[in-house]
């Protein structure tokens, strides 16, 4: 606590500014994302999996776009630090062409493959009509998720978090509302004791398929606006637009390792289902229930890594090693003691969270325990979270690459398997490899932080303090 205090208030009020609006549109869009869930499901199992199979390949392409935003949110965040306009406004430009080329290419792998990634992801027979519609109708709306992706990121970046908090929580409540008309057939709902004709589309799974992609039109196109009218300062006119070498070649370098990382993750949070569904039913419940009520715990630490990124950007556009230091630092602070608080709730409500998402008793108990196996480690978790993102503030974009792939493939699914499969830990082995995986990241990435390996690879290690 002695270091929080030498790096002052101002410092931690920007940095609070920043990341309260990305706090809350993470918890947003999750809370959302559960009611969205639970109105498929009940269409029955055959549509909630139909949902989930799909699951793997949208966070996979999620994950690369995000990469991809990190390529030219870093750029302007720096620029914004060197007070080049012009930069900053010809960054925004690129990334029009980076959402037409990556949410192009993304819209047609996917309307390509649609009738056969639900099939290589093992949808059974019955489930398979209804998976592939809804990947087909949910794809549709790759280019608006790229534009929502890469400038969501560079918004942030240019110290504008409210902006993304509103459209994409305005779309995910869209998203509802749709729901609500398409996926059920026309009923009759009784409301204060009058009873209201609900027209429906009953289109069920697609339904809901056709209903995100619209909310993510929407909200991509209102944050391409929303990027390229703000103010006469950063004001962006698309005459002329092509190609800047420059920029896309610093975008690949800074956005790629990120896009790899993630891809690394999910492809091992693929492999640790298989792991867990080779378990009883009771223990793949458990799981899925464990996961979703764990999510909560460390959504803080993304919004406070959206600041940390933009303000250490910032710093290293400004050559100023000492804020680089300070916001670093600072927020690795933010982001373990929130969700050191987090953790505790986790801990000591792990039953009732659990049961939240589930009736059975038996697979309440388990989740629970999942719960409070993890909770100690999310402190850790969210200090790589935040530093993760920091570094890559600092160019530090390969550190955390490693760093991912090590614990997830060295580490956790070396270490579940074993505790699975040789000493019979069941669904508590695959959570204590999680716990130690999650540890060792936060370990690793502060440890990046101290040593200010990463002053080098900006260039700060040159400027005087």
């Amino acid at each position: 606590m002695r270091n929080l205090g030498r790096y002052g208030r101002g410092r931690m009020g920007l940095m609070w500014r920043l990341s309260w609006p990305a706090i809350v549109e993470q918890v947003m869009t999750t809370m959302v994302s559960y009611v969205d869930t639970a109105m498929v499901g009940v269409l029955g199992a055959a549509a909630t999996a139909a949902v989930s199979v799909n699951a793997a390949s949208i966070w996979l392409i999620n994950g690369i776009l995000a990469g991809v935003g990190v390529g030219y949110s870093v750029q302007v965040s720096n620029a914004m630090g060197a007070e080049d306009d012009e930069k900053v406004r010809e960054i925004i430009r690129q990334g029009i062409l980076a959402v037409l080329a990556c949410g192009g290419a993304a819209l047609l792998l996917f309307q390509l493959l649609a009738g056969s990634i639900p099939r290589w992801l093992g949808a059974k027979p019955e489930v398979l009509p209804g998976a592939v519609a809804y990947l087909r109708f949910y794809t549709l709306s790759m280019p608006f998720t790229a534009c929502s992706a890469i400038f969501s990121a560079i918004l942030r970046c240019m110290g504008n978090t409210k902006t993304p908090l509103f459209f994409n929580t305005a779309a995910n409540l869209i998203n509802l509302v749709l729901n609500f008309f398409l996926i059920y057939e026309t009923r009759t709902v009784t409301v204060l004791g009058l009873s209201i004709t609900v027209p429906g589309a009953g289109l069920g799974v697609a339904g809901a398929a056709i209903a995100s992609a619209t909310a993510l039109a929407v909200a991509g196109s209102a944050l391409l606006w929303a990027a390229l009218q703000q103010g006469d300062r950063f004001r962006v006119h698309l005459r002329g637009i092509r190609p800047n070498g420059a920029i896309i070649r610093q975008a690949v370098h800074l956005g790629l390792p990120s896009a790899l990382e993630r891809a690394t993750i999910n492809l091992g949070q693929i492999a640790m289902t298989a792991v867990v569904a080779s378990l009883s039913t009771v223990s793949l419940a458990a799981n899925q229930i464990a996961t979703t009520a764990e999510g909560l715990c460390y959504l803080p630490a993304y919004g406070i890594s959206y600041a940390g990124i933009a303000l250490v950007g910032r710093a290293v556009g400004a050559k100023d090693r000492e804020d680089a230091r300070a916001y670093g630092t600072l927020s690795a602070w933010a982001g373990g003691l929130l969700c050191a608080g987090t953790g505790v709730l986790l801990f000591l409500l792990s039953g009732p969270l659990a049961g939240l998402f589930n009736s059975d008793p038996a697979v309440v108990e388990e989740a629970a325990q999942m719960l409070r196996i993890v909770a100690p480690a999310e402190p850790f978790f969210a200090v790589s979270i935040v530093l993760s993102g920091t570094l890559r503030g600092a160019h530090d974009v390969r550190y955390p690459m490693v760093v991912g792939l090590v614990s997830m493939w060295g580490v956790r699914i070396v270490l579940a398997l074993l505790l699975v499969r040789q000493f019979h830990f069941g669904l508590a082995g695959v959570w204590i490899a999680m716990s130690v995986d999650l540890i060792l990241r936060g370990i690793l990435c502060s440890l990046r932080w101290k040593s200010k390996r990463w002053e080098k690879m900006c260039g700060l290690d040159r400027v005087p303090l």
